[in-house]
């Protein structure tokens, strides 16, 4: 064979072998939003210790302060999956948005206790009898901790008109009670310890765990019509998420050092992390819900619930 047949030999051999080789997986690129607290701990794990990336998916956490600004993002696409809480996905329904709760992620439970009812120390409030008057700040509107702060009130007879309620996100905790601008928050670790071990608040109440004491927290939810685009993203962003609920466990040190580099702070206790939810744990809600008299339409639990 010339010279040139074996060239031309090579070339072809050499352009069949590449053809013949599997395509590199291609990373599915996402927006994942989130607010700054422990319960995203597995999200943050699973971007950095690439267990996103193991199961082909590359996501850009957003950070967003407020909860009660995730459905408007998540409606005008900004991110395309976003936490919520029961109280804020019941909402949207009642008001005719399509988001679907797609994964868990968080239980707050009675022990270890994970959020409380921090009053400003020189505000001496040491009872719900206390607050009469006094402006409390939470971490959103028709959030959990919202609905849960007013219905402690009412359940140790206090008013909801006897008190201010308002917007407060959870990093501006501290200094806002500092400062005086609020009497009162519902905060989350690790910003409870920070308040209270520097002497600017005290403990009054875990309102949470009073209401109910294993109740879900935080969970992941997307769009209606998004999900029926990428159905077989689900579950690969579930297993990332279990991946790192498994590497949270196993290790703890390393696990903190995610959480300051996300949050600043480590938290002294975490909570229960689990990707299951029920209709019975959003039903609880919604009983809530209209007893505050928030909720004007039936909302059918079971078909908010996109978790297979």
């Amino acid at each position: 064979m010339s010279k040139q047949g074996w060239r031309a030999a090579l070339l072809t051999a050499l352009l069949l072998g590449s053809l013949a080789l599997p395509a590199a997986a291609e990373e599915t690129k996402l927006n994942v939003g989130y607010v700054p607290a422990g319960d995203f701990l597995p999200a943050f794990v699973a971007k950095d210790k690439g267990f996103f990336a193991k199961h082909g998916l590359d996501i850009t956490l957003v950070k967003i302060l407020i909860a009660s600004n995730f459905p408007a993002a998540l409606m005008s696409k900004s991110i395309d999956i976003g936490m919520s809480t029961a109280p804020g996905l019941l909402q949207a329904a009642d008001s005719g948005l399509d988001l679907q709760l797609i994964s868990g992620m968080s239980r707050l439970q009675k022990e270890p206790s994970f959020a409380s009812l921090v009053a400003r120390s020189a505000a001496k409030v040491t009872t719900a009898a206390d607050l009469r008057g006094k402006k409390i700040g939470v971490p959103g509107f028709s959030s959990m901790f919202d609905y849960s702060v007013r219905i402690w009130l009412l359940d140790h007879n206090v008013k909801l008109e006897e008190v201010s309620i308002v917007e407060t996100v959870f990093p501006q905790m501290h200094d806002m009670l500092a400062n005086g601008t609020v009497d009162a928050v519902a905060a989350i670790e690790p910003f409870r310890s920070r308040i209270i071990n520097d002497g600017t608040g005290t403990r009054v109440a875990d309102f949470l765990s009073d209401v109910n004491p294993d109740v879900t927290g935080a969970f992941w939810i997307a769009s209606g019509d998004w999900i029926a685009e990428h159905p077989k993203l689900l579950q690969p962003f579930r297993d990332s998420l279990s991946d790192a609920i498994a590497y949270i466990a196993a290790n703890p040190d390393d696990s903190h050092v995610v959480e300051k580099a996300y949050l600043g702070v480590n938290s002294p206790v975490l909570p229960a992390y689990s990707l299951a939810v029920s209709t019975a744990d959003l039903e609880f809600w919604e009983t809530i819900g209209k007893r505050l008299g928030v909720l004007q339409h039936p909302v059918d639990a079971a078909k908010l619930l996109h978790t297979q």
